[in-house]
């Protein structure tokens, strides 16, 4: 089976790779390199506990994350990659109110080991928060990763279990003959398989919409700061108005903004000073770091804000896995796992009825 995969972020690449273990035939598309546009724009946060976590889309976390040590291991082993893979924990700053209500919701999942924080405890956990912090919740269970090597270790161990990865390759059309997708075009060259896996993040939209398909995904701007964090100043991730990732090899990683603001690609006064001011009100000695870079990029939102994900309807062989928001890097390895199974024949280990691309497919009144 042959499946070309249209776009060479974190989901392209992770589905390529659970893809070619499967036994199949597949080619990757990228416009650009692998992981250039929302994979790289990301703290690599694994942090799947949210305001409910008895929901579809709280499963669907969960069991990513669950995913991500054997993930990390066999990446490393494939690829030689270290992907700063840090399971200390985060630090979550909230009110009292705030703090009693999420520390009992979130302490249901045993795994996670939710502690709350109250008063010195904050500054003895982690001492560089500001004294004005006197509640928050501790959850060692929350992950994080240098994004922009896992998706290079995803692309280089998809090549390495056969994929082919092609990049700087543009892919302007799908071909869609009677009522299957056949082929698509790339710089003019049209290029033929069994399946097509449209992983194109926030362009997927501008890809189905000349086969009259109607997904409704959009671009949400996140912009980004890296410190220079040598000697480091955190030891846990923090998250409050802003969040702070420290990572091994001496950033400490400040985001993110979401911003409505098309395919504007700016780094802005105003978002940079957004979230420095929120950082250093909750580290005060963040003041005197350096800053070492900034960028921005677009995560592909859906009117719903949860991923969009399995085959199209009215399309045989057309399957969309976008939609993921600001969780891409979260749901990277059971998105692949889930979309290999859905593509080789299969049907997918979770309940998938939330996600699937029909309920934006407009049906005819009764």
């Amino acid at each position: 089976m042959k499946v070309l995969v249209v776009g060479g972020g974190i989901i392209g690449c992770a589905t390529a790779y659970e893809l070619a273990k499967a036994g199949c035939q597949v080619a990757v598309f990228e416009r650009a390199t692998a992981g250039a546009e929302a994979s790289s724009a990301a703290a690599g946060l694994l942090a799947p506990l949210g305001e409910s976590t008895d929901t579809n889309f709280a499963r669907l976390a969960l069991a990513s994350w669950r995913l991500y040590p054997g993930v990390v291991a066999e990446l490393q082993r494939r690829t030689g990659i270290d992907v700063e893979y840090v399971t200390r924990g985060t630090i979550y700053p909230m009110s009292a109110t705030q703090t009693r209500r999420d520390a009992d919701a979130w302490a249901l999942n045993k795994e996670f080991g939710v502690e709350v924080l109250e008063g010195a405890d904050v500054q003895a956990l982690e001492p560089a928060l500001s004294p004005k912090i006197r509640h928050a919740i501790f959850v060692k269970g929350d992950h994080w990763l240098n994004n922009q090597r896992l998706v290079l270790a995803y692309a280089q161990a998809a090549v390495s279990a056969g994929a082919e990865l092609n990049t700087g390759c543009n892919v302007s059309r799908l071909v869609v003959e009677g009522s299957r997708v056949r082929a698509l075009v790339t710089d003019g060259e049209r290029v033929d398989g069994d399946a097509v896996l449209l992983a194109a993040g926030a362009w997927s939209a501008e890809l189905m919409a000349p086969i009259g398909a109607g997904l409704r995904i959009e671009p949400r701007r996140g912009q980004m700061i890296a410190l220079a964090h040598v000697p480091p100043i955190l030891t846990y991730c923090v998250h409050g108005e802003a969040y702070m990732a420290p990572r091994p090899s001496g950033e400490l990683v400040v985001g993110a903004t979401v911003e409505r603001a098309g395919f504007q690609r700016a780094v802005t006064a105003e978002g940079i000073a957004g979230l420095l001011r929120a950082a250093i009100e909750l580290v005060p000695s963040l003041r005197e770091l350096p800053i070492a870079r900034t960028w921005c990029g677009f995560r592909p939102w859906a009117p719903d804000s949860l991923p969009v994900l399995g085959p199209w309807p009215g399309v045989d062989g057309l399957f969309v896995a976008t939609g993921h928001f600001r969780n891409g890097i979260l749901l990277a390895p059971i998105t692949a796992r889930l979309m290999t199974e859905w593509i080789t024949g299969g049907q997918p280990s979770l309940a998938m009825k939330d996600f699937l691309p029909d309920r934006f497919v407009r049906r005819p009144a009764r």
